[in-house]
């Protein structure tokens, strides 16, 4: 459960997930990490090329996780990911508690790499 739930990403998308009904696409979700990484509580990210790359790599290193532990269910052929209807989360903003070591460009870069 610690995995699952010290790394920043998850418990932003699983914030995202709280905030917005449950239920998204990877796309939106891509997006709102973006937008957070750089400072904005309610973000419209514009750069298409990093939401691009970090929609890419969310189903690996965190969607499958978190659907293997419960708490979602992500569906990849779609690209959907919901909270599971049985799960009840309270998760703080991320931004409240993003990393200071952790830039928006050097993540953003890792995805890239990946």
């Amino acid at each position: 459960m610690h995995d699952v739930f010290s790394d920043w990403e998850r418990r932003a998308i699983l914030y995202y997930l709280q905030e917005h009904g449950g239920r998204a696409t990877v796309e939106e979700v891509a997006a709102h990490l973006v937008g957070w990484w750089d400072g904005d509580d309610s973000p419209a990210a514009t750069d298409e090329d990093a939401v691009a790359r970090v929609r890419d790599r969310l189903g690996c290193a965190h969607l499958l996780k978190l659907d293997e532990f419960g708490v979602v269910a992500y569906d990849a052929r779609r690209e959907t990911v919901r909270l599971d209807e049985e799960m009840k989360l309270s998760i703080s903003e991320p931004w409240s508690d993003l990393p200071e070591e952790t830039q928006p460009t050097r993540l953003v870069g890792e995805a890239s790499r990946r």
